[in-house]
């Protein structure tokens, strides 16, 4: 095996002002998500006879999907760096950081939307339904007769339930997994072990879940359980990574061009193009095979294909891509220059990572405010509509998430503990 080496000149320049990959990812699933949402037209890209509107069709629960695998991943990273201990005291740290991260802003646009937004859950009779959104176990179908309400929100109940388990799944399969052959092995029961179960909700529930998104939703796409297989693929890579990648030290020298450079650089270039397959290969499909938009079949994924391929598929890349991308910085938390305007004027791709710091804040808005401006931003060409939705959309979250980033989350940052 070769190892990469750096001189002390060198080290401070390699790392300088790079692209954050992972920050970057998390910002396209998050466009991902907002351009499905704002419904584009079907049939409004033609070019010499060629129908190119499936473009325009991202994948929405595909972009979930690689929320679900980097949050895997990076909540391993935080155990096997041991940035927390798996004993009583690191599991509280670990437990009391995410509800520091997630519940201010989670908490305060409920708050806002349920005064400005929704009106109609701080009603008596929903009061159970608001329950629901404010203790992690909300759905967009709840009960028969679901209320209105921000559907987005439903990923993060997903997610806090995770958080719960991700100690007892390190102190599981920290003594046990130590060698990588056991992690491939692993990382492939895992897959078929959580599409054996989606086979047998799909056989039980086969009428319901082609029948009505409201099942889909409820039974397939939601459940913690049909999602495991995306979060555990990403904490696995920890494992791929801890026990292959060398570790660097500061007085080492490097050796350009290395059989290792060279593998590592081409699993970067991929593990991009895999990417670009995935979105256009999944945008193809829900546009041709899962009819979304056409008035007879108003929503979408309910194809096999989604259900036993597309999540996996999903877990698959997306958990290649960090392997490819953190292998190289694992243990360095700290190399890379901040974020900030003249780091982006030196590397403009860096603005990517705008989006990505944005994320979470724009994900909890973005859906409100469709909601609010789908009446008034339309046109008789259906494609400008679409488009001025987006921007429209991109700006007023982007610009909210802006807001309550610097007025929420960083202040709350604060209070976080890793000792």
């Amino acid at each position: 095996m070769h190892k990469i080496i750096y001189s002390n000149s060198q080290e401070k320049t390699a790392h300088h002002n790079h692209l954050d990959a992972l920050l970057a990812l998390r910002g396209l699933a998050c466009l991902m998500v907002v351009i499905i949402h704002c419904s584009p037209p079907r049939a409004s890209i033609i070019y010499k006879g060629f129908d190119l509107s499936w473009l325009t069709f991202s994948h929405g629960a595909v972009a979930v999907w690689i929320f679900f695998c980097l949050s895997g991943y990076l909540m391993g990273k935080a155990f096997y760096t041991e940035r927390y201990n798996s004993d009583v005291a690191g599991v509280k740290n670990f437990w009391k950081n995410r509800a520091i991260r997630i519940f201010p802003l989670y908490y305060f646009s409920v708050l806002i939307l349920s005064i400005f937004v929704y009106p109609e859950i701080l009603k008596i009779e929903n009061w159970g339904y608001l329950v629901r959104i404010c203790t992690f176990t909300y759905h967009p179908y709840i009960g028969s007769h679901p209320v209105l309400f921000n559907e987005a929100l439903w990923s993060l109940s997903t997610e806090i339930q995770f958080y719960l388990l991700i100690p007892f799944i390190f102190n599981i399969l920290r003594p046990r997994l130590i060698k990588l052959q056991q992690a491939i092995i692993v990382f492939g029961l895992i897959i078929l072990l959580t599409s054996t179960f989606k086979g047998i909700i799909w056989l039980s529930l086969y009428h319901h879940i082609y029948q009505q998104m409201s099942y889909a939703v409820k039974y397939w796409y939601s459940p913690l359980i049909n999602n495991l297989d995306v979060f555990l693929c990403g904490f696995l890579v920890n494992i791929f990574i801890k026990y292959k990648t060398p570790k660097l030290k500061d007085s080492d020298i490097i050796i350009p061009f290395t059989k290792l450079n060279i593998s590592m650089i081409l699993a970067k270039y991929i593990a991009v193009i895999l990417l670009i397959l995935l979105y256009l290969f999944s945008a193809y499909h829900l546009y041709s095979q899962e009819l979304w938009g056409l008035a007879n079949r108003p929503g979408g994924w309910r194809t096999s294909m989604t259900i036993f391929v597309f999540q996996p598929l999903t877990a698959i890349i997306v958990s290649f891509f960090i392997l490819a991308f953190e292998s190289e910085s694992y243990h360095d938390f700290t190399r890379n220059e901040k974020l900030s305007f003249a780091a982006i004027l030196r590397n403009p791709l860096r603005i990517l990572e705008v989006l990505g710091t944005l994320s979470y804040g724009i994900y909890i808005w973005h859906i409100p405010i469709i909601y609010k401006i789908l009446t008034v931003f339309t046109s008789d060409i259906p494609f400008e509509a679409f488009y001025t939705r987006v921007v429209v959309t991109l700006v007023l979250s982007t610009a909210l998430a802006t807001v309550t980033y610097y007025l929420i989350e960083i202040p709350a940052s604060r209070w976080k503990i890793y000792a």
